[in-house]
């Protein structure tokens, strides 16, 4: 893979990230709210502070985040500390840091939504393979129709129908949360009985998801299916008498996960924004619901660093595909040279 090839596409990745950043920094901006102000002034109504106090500590902490200064320096300084991975620390949860938080939800979204993912572009890929492949397999084209219609129902409206029916049946279930709550010392991950607590808060959320993602992969697989068994070489492989296991796998079903890859890839980097709203109804404690709750209280650093992990990932996810797929495909090896 040649070196030009390779720089166009970091160039391309640090372009996508300053971009993605500039557009964060600026936007809540825009309103005009001052929400550090804001914060300050309810907590004074609470502690009974006056008002000459409440002016004072609001000085201090504009200093502190740099809110006093000139736009473009605020906007100069955000950038060195982007390149730093320092995000700043959060006005509503002060003094704690934006790294700190989003370090406490990462691995609730990405144990969710990646495990999710997966468990999903596998299964449906096999199933649209093989309903593809053996056509008069009835038990296939029976259990594809039901896939194929909560492929048409978001999320989230799928997870509120599960914890109605899981209500129903047993009102003993955890509906909501990661894992159950008032027990001293947890989250602890060496603890067998707090692993066994995620998996069964999980279970519902990781339903919710993976049912409604197996329609869009089975049908994604299974067209690809269609063109690829009407190529000249699955035609030359058949009259030269190959198994059918062979022809199934390292010719029809290798040229059509090629773009299955691309999609896969791709999810991958949108993993935190495809799961924010099952995170809100099952109240999982992941990176989605704190973003939601950064935009409604308008903390800047939270959002941006926050909506900056987004970006990364995507433009992460997109630098591995462009540098992965010559591995896969020769043709597009022979394209980048």
């Amino acid at each position: 893979m040649p070196w030009r090839y390779i720089s166009g596409r970091l160039l391309m990745f640090v372009i996508t990230i300053w971009v993605a950043s500039t557009i964060v920094f600026f936007l809540p901006r825009v309103s005009g709210q001052n929400p550090l102000a804001e914060k300050i002034y309810q907590d004074a109504q609470r502690g009974g502070y006056q008002d000459p106090a409440v002016q004072e500590r609001v000085r201090v902490f504009e200093q502190k985040y740099g809110f006093d200064k000139p736009l473009w320096q605020q906007y100069v300084k955000f950038v060195y500390d982007v390149v730093k991975f320092d995000l700043g620390r959060s006005i509503y949860l002060w003094p704690k840091s934006v790294n700190e938080i989003l370090a406490e939800g990462i691995i609730w979204t990405l144990s969710l939504g990646l495990l999710t993912l997966l468990l999903a572009f596998l299964v449906g890929s096999t199933m649209g393979a093989l309903l593809e492949w053996k056509r008069n397999n009835w038990g296939l084209m029976v259990a594809m129709a039901p896939i194929l219609a909560l492929s048409a129902i978001p999320f989230f409206i799928f997870g509120l129908v599960l914890q109605l029916l899981v209500f129903n049946i047993d009102r003993e279930y955890p509906l909501v949360y990661g894992y159950q709550q008032g027990v001293l010392g947890w989250p602890d991950w060496s603890d067998w009985s707090f692993i066994l607590s995620v998996l069964k808060h999980g279970l519902l959320p990781a339903l919710s998801i993976t049912m409604v993602s197996l329609g869009g992969w089975a049908m994604g697989m299974r067209g690809m299916m269609v063109t690829t068994k009407g190529e000249d070489y699955m035609v030359q492989a058949e009259a030269k008498g190959l198994p059918e296991r062979i022809m199934l796998t390292k010719y029809a079903v290798r040229n059509s996960l090629l773009p299955q890859v691309t999609g896969l890839t791709l999810a991958l980097g949108l993993i935190v924004s495809g799961v924010v709203l099952v995170e809100i109804v099952f109240g999982y404690p992941g990176v989605g619901g704190q973003l939601v709750q950064a935009v409604s209280r308008s903390d800047y650093p939270t959002i941006q660093g926050i909506v900056f992990l987004l970006a990364f990932g995507t433009a992460a996810a997109t630098l591995v595909l462009d540098l992965t797929y010559p591995l896969l495909d020769p043709r597009i090896k022979s394209l980048s040279n």
